[in-house]
């Protein structure tokens, strides 16, 4: 009887344990959401698209939310890139710049179609370094990736998590 009791205790534990998960669930009652091209507020060429293409293609192979258009989504995320600064971040002992860093600042909002309080609201913030030796724009675009990439990682977990 008490081996018995030691297993059922035991297949508790690892039933329980076995359903648990880190990821979320995302917003209550969202499960299709419509991704709107976002603004670009930037003398930045191309960076919409970037954006906006990398976040809809993440969530397609994320699966946690549905990409749908907007007369059947649960939801609509509309956004807009306020800015993008590239700075230098390291320098040798010469005082040339070894790296620098893209700064891209947007601003999202969640709504649910027909209202005008929003599910969520925020500004988020991605950043990318990148090794600056010739100053090229291949180097540059590789800052541009990381932080796009910064950013749509981020807003993918503010969208399916929940806490």
């Amino acid at each position: 009887m008490k081996y018995l009791s030691i297993l059922l205790v035991l297949c508790i534990i690892l039933c329980s344990c076995s359903v648990y998960t880190f990821s979320g669930h995302g917003i209550a009652g969202i499960k299709t959401i419509s991704i709107e091209p976002f603004d670009n507020q930037t003398a930045e060429f191309g960076i919409r698209d970037k954006l906006t293409d990398e976040l809809i293609n993440e969530l397609l192979s994320n699966r946690t939310l549905t990409v749908a258009n907007q007369a059947s989504a649960d939801a609509i995320l509309r956004g807009k890139i306020v800015s993008i600064t590239d700075l230098p971040l390291t320098f040798d002992e010469n005082e040339d710049v070894k790296e620098s860093q893209i700064t891209i600042i947007v601003e999202v909002v969640l709504a649910k179609p027909g209202k005008s309080e929003p599910l969520w609201q925020g500004k988020l913030v991605g950043e990318g370094a990148y090794p600056y030796e010739t100053g090229s724009m291949e180097e540059r675009e590789e800052g541009i990736d990381k932080a796009v990439e910064r950013l749509v990682q981020d807003l993918i977990n503010r969208l399916t998590s929940d806490w």
